[in-house]
């Protein structure tokens, strides 16, 4: 680090300029990220009750029935969670979306740099090398930044995962489109898509704010099953 300073150990005014933009973006991008792991987050709590609540289902003999609720609660699981997935890799201008998140790091990956990543994981309870590795194994031994390569990669892989849900949404929910695609995207497609931006999600949570999860999914302080357990209508 000592290229960086100059005379009396002040940064030169090209390298100060430089590193309140890069903080400026982050700041910017780190505000964006809020609502997209929201968003993420949102997506995996739903996917959980929804399919918690087949498995009670199928585990119940006198539930196992045709039923217009059962066809109800899957068409709109199916419409609200494509049109979620869609929001996330919207490219619209003046949206939030995790593409164009990603998009932004990739052109500005010195907004999460390993330099930035140091000065803002300052747990002093932390070994003096923990930091420095904890970035090599995120982002790539002795890297300085995330490779633009690597996440315009990443941005192609979530697109890929998610386009069938995307075109759904575009012909079946937003709109009704005159020609569209006969082969419809499985209960399977959607979960893929989850998993993939889940993973996605994880990691830049850890490369913005230092914070590793094994899941998105909260942990719940009651028991959101309770009201299985009592007869749904009164007096029968």
């Amino acid at each position: 680090m000592l290229c960086y300073f100059g005379e009396r150990g002040r940064l030169p005014q090209k390298r100060r300029t430089q590193l309140k933009a890069d903080d400026e973006i982050y700041e910017k991008l780190n505000g964006e990220f809020d609502r997209v792991y929201a968003e993420v987050q949102s997506l995996r709590v739903n996917q959980h009750v929804f399919w918690e609540v087949q498995e009670i289902i199928r585990n119940n003999p006198n539930l196992r029935k045709p039923s217009t609720f059962y066809g109800w609660m899957g068409n709109m699981y199916a419409a609200a969670m494509a049109a979620a997935v869609r929001r996330l890799v919207d490219q619209t201008r003046g949206t939030v979306s995790f593409v164009r998140l990603l998009e932004q790091v990739k052109a500005k990956p010195e907004c999460v740099s390993r330099e930035a990543y140091k000065k803002r994981c300052t747990d002093p309870n932390l070994p003096p090398a923990y930091v420095d590795e904890d970035y090599d194994r995120l982002v790539g031994l002795g890297m300085p930044h995330p490779d633009p390569l690597t996440i315009a990669d990443e941005i192609r892989e979530v697109k890929k995962r998610t386009e069938r849900l995307r075109r759904f949404v575009n012909e079946h929910v937003a709109h009704a489109a005159l020609q569209q695609e006969k082969t419809l995207p499985t209960f399977q497609d959607l979960d893929d898509a989850i998993d993939t931006l889940e993973a996605l999600a994880k990691r830049y949570l850890h490369l913005f704010r230092g914070v590793a999860l094994s899941s998105a999914l909260p942990t719940w302080q009651y028991d959101w099953k309770e009201i299985f357990r009592y007869p749904w209508i009164a007096g029968d």
